[in-house]
């Protein structure tokens, strides 16, 4: 058995698999925010399945960056030592890889179906694709290339957000008082839904609580959640200037995940489009690359799985 761990800001996913299998075993999800570091998390995930003997090799998708031998999960405020995981476990070997680059290797694994198309392309190339993940934060990478396996994992999430208008400078300023980043990931990602139902409506709360009432046609929700489409279409056409991504945009992460349906109603998709177009004189360049969402369940558990396969 193999251990496969997508560790996010979140939610943190656990689970097995045979040598040279697809098929996850023992797949447990535990909130994040409930343990002190990563550690307790694979050790709660230990007490909690029934394994003879532990598995010798094991891959950590995080979310954060990896520098050599070690991670820093953003959001958490938890450091990832590869060394650490071998002592407490006893692995032998140890992969310890940006959850944006498992989920970019996903598309390695990913069936048609687990692929859910919002704008075909006029391209027919394969390389290089680009993916973003809105969920706790706001993360990036650019596939390269596929054979050999090559993924830049990236930080753009934190790159610093620029307002068009009076609306998006004054909620900046909103950000400021908060003593927030003022970055994208603090105006397109989970948190950044309770911000802005915040700075419009002067009441707090959670994304999971703005989802709900956006499904059961809330206005002030579907404002905030149309808000969120224009600002990822925007963010979209940015990855897109610096990646040029013939091989298509992919769109995953826990908000997407849970939004994906806005997309095929045409006020949202419409919000979506004027986002991402919202650089005329590039219109044409952008017309060159399909935007897709990716749809499956767990895509950096399956990442991680083909990257390990890869090496």
């Amino acid at each position: 058995m193999i251990l496969i761990a997508d560790i996010g800001g979140t939610k943190s996913r656990l689970t097995l698999v045979r040598k040279n299998s697809k098929k996850f075993f023992e797949l447990k999800i535990y909130k994040s925010k409930n343990f002190k570091n990563i550690y307790d998390v694979v050790k709660k995930y230990f007490l909690d399945i029934s394994l003879k003997k532990r598995p010798n090799i094991a891959v950590f998708s995080v979310a954060g960056p990896v520098i050599g031998n070690q991670a820093h999960l953003t959001n958490l405020e938890w450091k990832v030592s590869k060394y650490k995981l071998k002592k407490i476990f006893g692995f032998e070997k140890v992969i310890l890889i940006n959850d944006l680059q498992a989920l970019s290797a996903s598309i390695l694994s990913l069936k048609k179906s687990e692929i859910f198309n919002i704008k075909s392309a006029k391209s027919s190339k394969k390389e290089p694709k680009a993916f973003i993940a809105p969920g706790t934060g706001l993360g990036e990478a650019i596939l390269v290339k596929e054979n050999p396996l090559i993924i830049l994992p990236t930080e753009g999430g934190h790159i610093f957000f620029s307002s068009l208008d009076e609306e998006e400078f004054n909620y900046l300023k909103f950000l400021e008082k908060k003593g927030e980043e003022l970055s994208w990931e603090k105006a397109l990602s989970g948190k950044a839904l309770s911000y802005w139902y915040e700075y419009y409506f002067n009441e707090s709360l959670d994304p999971e609580k703005i989802t709900a009432l956006a499904k059961d046609k809330n206005p002030k929700a579907l404002k905030v959640i149309k808000k969120f489409f224009e600002l990822l279409g925007r963010k979209i056409s940015q990855l897109a200037f610096y990646s040029l991504p013939e091989g298509g945009i992919y769109i995953a992460g826990g908000v997407i995940y849970a939004l994906k349906e806005f997309l095929e109603i045409q006020e949202f998709k419409e919000a979506f489009l004027k986002g991402y177009f919202e650089n005329k004189k590039l219109e044409k360049l952008l017309e060159k690359f399909s935007i897709n969402i990716i749809v499956h369940p767990n895509p950096c558990l399956l990442g991680a799985l083909s990257i390990l396969h890869n090496q």
